[in-house]
């Protein structure tokens, strides 16, 4: 008999157990030794550490990742950057979004060349080319590439005069001293989100948040000059007082 209870509370404290440990698929859409991937990273050592079970999908394809992501039934995250979010309509909705995590700009850069006639301008394929027309001017050839790494390819390599890249391609542009790059106050501000679904976002942004205050967290954003933005979700709420709100619940 006693044996019998013995085991009995051992099947019980085991379950008990497991029901406290949640389990979280994240889906990293980023490429070995980018910024997504190190973020995310970052969350799933941030949620293991927190308990949770992390099953981390590594997907390098966007249209697989968004397709993934819109498909799961279970619990699930992914960081992706505000143009190809609003493109997939999948920002900013009251069932998916989470967090702001970054913003920065995007920057214009011109080659130490004589350039063409015309001027050949590279540029994100999500990119208004009424709008770049309006800053650069109307006699420009616009040449759309597939990312941000193929245009520094490009640029560096004299197929282009100019590009508007991300801030991490611009320094690294500006640092093989190639040509100059200014960081543009009239293109569109790129982002970093979070979205999930299935899950309870309140509880979720809260525990993410933490997470993104972390020394590891900001010290990357540091070494990547990521700009923290000054609101957080849908612009309810300053994050500053949201992050005093938590602070007061936590625990150090």
């Amino acid at each position: 008999m006693k044996v019998i209870i013995l085991i009995l509370s051992l099947l019980f404290v085991n379950t008990s157990f497991a029901d406290h440990i949640d389990s979280i698929t994240i889906i990293n859409n980023g490429k070995p030794g980018g910024s997504f991937n190190a973020r995310t990273q970052l969350y799933k050592q941030g949620l293991e550490d927190k308990g949770y079970h992390v099953d981390y999908l590594d997907v390098g394809k966007i249209s697989q990742a968004v397709k993934m992501f819109k498909e799961s039934d279970d619990p699930t995250i992914m960081v992706y950057a505000n143009n190809q979010v609003f493109k997939q309509d999948l920002f900013h909705t009251d069932q998916n979004f989470v967090l702001l995590e970054y913003q920065q700009p995007l920057y214009i850069c011109s080659a130490n060349k004589t350039f063409s006639d015309p001027v050949t301008v590279a540029h994100g394929k999500g990119y208004d080319p009424d709008l770049i027309r309006s800053i650069l001017g109307e006699d420009i050839v616009l040449v759309p590439y597939k990312n941000s790494g193929a245009m520094l390819k490009g640029i560096l390599g004299g197929d282009v005069d100019m590009m508007i890249n991300n801030q991490g391609k611009s320094l690294t542009y500006m640092e093989s001293g190639e040509g100059k790059c200014e960081a543009s106050d009239k293109l569109p501000t790129m982002q970093a989100t979070v979205i999930a679904r299935n899950v309870d976002i309140q509880e979720i942004r809260e525990l993410l948040l933490h997470i993104t205050l972390t020394n590891d967290f900001i010290d990357y954003h540091v070494s990547r000059k990521l700009q923290r933005p000054y609101t957080t979700f849908d612009n309810r709420q300053t994050e500053l007082d949201y992050v005093k709100e938590l602070e007061s619940q936590w625990k150090y």
